[in-house]
């Protein structure tokens, strides 16, 4: 998508900035963050959360879809499939937070005319590990 972007007066100057695969970066700080899915991304597109604390906050990072409860201190990176799975940060009992959420508009690659990924899929990766990892891994290929 950074090819077409660099290639449009309007986005050009943006986009020779812009050294990510994700087409947006939201800061969040000092919020709690009401469970929600991302509505405006695609079920294979992960988001990544990054998360930067000050001392004595203690967050967590709640995914109840799946029943985890994640502790989510400075430093912590989490890739979450935000469209799929709820999730969500309560209080965290005092300090300086702030996330880093890096995200994918499905809008951007639509206008952009770019064809979807798909699914990433154990295969793609299997054929480059050495054969007794993929078996005591249960790699399918």
């Amino acid at each position: 998508m950074l090819k077409q972007l660099r290639a449009l007066d309007a986005t050009k100057a943006i986009a020779m900035e812009w050294q990510s695969v994700y087409t947006g970066i939201q800061v969040i700080s000092n919020r709690i963050t009401p469970g929600h899915r991302d509505s405006k991304g695609r079920p294979e597109w992960f988001d990544l959360l990054a998360s930067v604390c000050g001392g004595g906050s203690k967050p967590h990072l709640l995914v109840e879809d799946l029943g985890l409860d994640l502790e989510y201190s400075s430093g912590t990176v989490v890739g979450l499939c935000g469209t799929i799975l709820e999730h969500k940060v309560q209080a965290w009992g005092g300090g300086d937070r702030v996330c880093y959420a890096h995200f994918m508009r499905e809008a951007v690659r639509k206008r952009l005319e770019v064809s979807p990924a798909g699914w990433v899929k154990q295969s793609i990766y299997g054929k480059y590990l050495p054969v007794a990892i993929r078996s005591s891994k249960g790699f399918v290929m």
